[in-house]
Parts: structure tokens; sequence; C-alpha cells
């Protein structure tokens, strides 16, 4: 759903320059997900413990932004 809405994340990759991304990687051992402005500056780091609990953060995350993108489009539409 996130990439036909085009929507881009990071799966079990740290951002490095990339724009309006949510992530998800491991740094010693814990579980990280942050997002990314239109900068390419990570902001809303979270780390996490388990894995579950982190997924959970993460698809929060994405479709925060899928549902951010639609509602953009059907404002265009209007």
């Amino acid at each position: 759903m996130a990439e036909s809405a085009g929507i881009g994340f990071n799966w079990l990759r740290a951002p490095h320059n990339d724009m309006n991304v949510s992530s998800i990687y491991e740094v010693d051992g814990r579980r990280v997900v942050s997002t990314t402005d239109e900068r390419a500056s990570e902001e809303a780091v979270h780390e996490h413990a388990d894995y579950e609990s982190a997924l959970k953060d993460f698809v929060s995350r994405v479709n925060a932004s899928v549902s951010l993108i639609e509602w953009r489009r059907s404002k265009e539409k209007r």
C-alpha cells in the first residue's frame, strides 16, 4: 500500500540522505524507528528493546504517511 501511494520507507536500513521516509533498523541489538523530514534530517527517533513494538511503531508511521498522501490527493481533486 505504501509503495502504491508513493511513500518511501527503509526496511532494516538507516536513512542516508532519504527525504520524508520512515525507517526501521538495528543498532547495538536495539531496534530503531525514525522518520526524516524534507531536508533528510532524522527526527522522532525511538529505540525499542523488542521487535514487535518497533514494528508497530514503524507500521503506524507508514500508515500515517499513506493517510496524509491520500488526504492531500483528495483535496487536489476538489
